[in-house]
């Protein structure tokens, strides 16, 4: 029985991370139901899985994202002259758009933990519904995106920290409402998240190290495998479904949440 909760807890990440119905939400959410041990490190595991899969779907473009880092380090050691490139500029608002991020985790990081709880739920499903109504019904804008839209959008990423508020919605909304292509802000939503996810992973292997655990390496094994396919799942369904208009969906499943939430927990 204890490989089906690996499995569901793979899954609830894999699916919930980029889909905008919000992870650490459903991970509230379902919790009660995990009923394993060395949850921090399946968490880690979890993330990890997660953090294939966007690299995995957006392989072509962060290889290039990692090749222009790479020759750009290699010319400031040769002190040459750096000129404007596309890659650059767009791995430069990555960073930028974590900075603000990292920084509202450590100043508000007592804050987030105080609300990570099933009460809280509620309003943080609420706004994520309206959230994505905004995004189907903004019209679509034709702005590249600039330092300034990347720090709202780590800004945005940041708030998302709260359960119940969507990551990919919170971040995708505050795009398109700057004016930038929908196609466009959700990219850059995606490749946001794996600085984010590395440093969470990062950050939960230090809670690692003070504890005297036993690994059941199956089940890590079965969490990282799952999310990895879900993730993967999760994305291709977000992207065609920003394409066409159909976010509002997630909406109703939102609003038919908070509802159960408010009712039966």
């Amino acid at each position: 029985m204890n490989i089906f909760k690996y499995i569901f807890i793979g899954f609830i990440q894999g699916i919930t991370e980029f889909l905008p119905i919000s992870s650490s939400g459903h991970i509230v959410l379902f919790g009660s139901l995990f009923e394993l041990d060395n949850l921090l490190l399946i968490s880690v595991v979890a993330h990890i899985g997660t953090l294939f899969a966007i690299i995995f779907c957006y392989r072509k473009r962060f290889g290039e994202l990692f090749g222009q880092f790479g020759r750009d380090v290699g010319s400031i050691f040769k002190r040459k002259k750096l000129e404007k490139n596309e890659n650059r500029t767009t791995y430069l608002n990555l960073i930028i758009a974590t900075i603000p991020t990292i920084l509202m985790v450590l100043l508000f990081n007592k804050f987030f933990e105080d609300n990570f709880a099933t009460s809280s739920l509620v309003w943080g499903f609420l706004i994520s519904a309206v959230l994505l109504l905004v995004a189907d019904l903004k019209r679509e804008g034709n702005k590249p995106i600039k330092k300034r839209h990347a720090v709202y959008m780590g800004v945005a990423q940041g708030l998302a920290l709260l359960p119940g508020i969507s990551r990919s919605g919170s971040t995708l909304v505050c795009g398109l409402l700057l004016g930038l292509d929908k196609q466009q802000a959700l990219d850059f939503s995606f490749l946001m998240s794996i600085p984010i996810i590395i440093a969470s992973a990062v950050w939960e292997t230090f809670g690692l190290f003070s504890a005297q655990i036993t690994i059941n390496w199956l089940g890590i094994f079965v969490v990282m495998l799952t999310s990895f396919i879900f993730g993967i799942l999760s994305i291709k369904i977000m992207l065609k479904l920003v394409k066409r208009n159909k976010l509002y969906f997630f909406s109703i499943y939102l609003i038919a949440l908070s509802l159960i939430v408010l009712l039966f927990l």
